[in-house]
């Protein structure tokens, strides 16, 4: 059995308390990836059709993601649960569980959101529909 756990986190300030956990939990430093979002690195807010279009120019606002990622690579069943248990203490608000996906595919950041994001758009779909009335 080989998966990575990815466990989405609301904020960067327990980053710590995640990190010790994952330790606690019994796997290495490095079988897990906890990526942090620098004010240097963040992405820019997207400016809409009309700014662009007109160049109306708005105060911008520092907007800085302040949520946290983690990728864990585990090898058993006991690991996967103690991973689980542990991300759970820290309030983790989604985690989502890849086969067969390394460590090393899961060092790209942008792969990662990608495929999750496809996930979480099929978990959408395959809702059934609500008719309001």
């Amino acid at each position: 059995m080989n998966y990575t756990i990815v466990g989405l986190f609301p904020s960067q300030e327990n980053i710590k308390e995640v990190s010790a956990g994952i330790e606690k939990s019994g796997i290495k430093n490095q079988d897990y990836i906890i990526y942090r979002t620098d004010k240097d690195n963040a992405p820019e807010l997207k400016k809409n059709f009309w700014e662009r279009l007109f160049g109306i120019a708005k105060a911008e606002t520092n907007a800085v993601p302040n949520h946290l990622i983690t990728s864990v690579s585990v090898k058993n069943a006991e690991e996967l649960k103690s991973v689980t248990q542990s991300f759970e203490d820290n309030k983790v608000v989604k985690i989502y569980e890849f086969k067969d996906m390394t460590i090393d595919e899961a060092k790209d950041l942008n792969y990662i959101k990608k495929i999750i994001e496809l996930r979480a758009k099929s978990q959408i779909y395959a809702m059934p529909e609500i008719s309001l009335s």
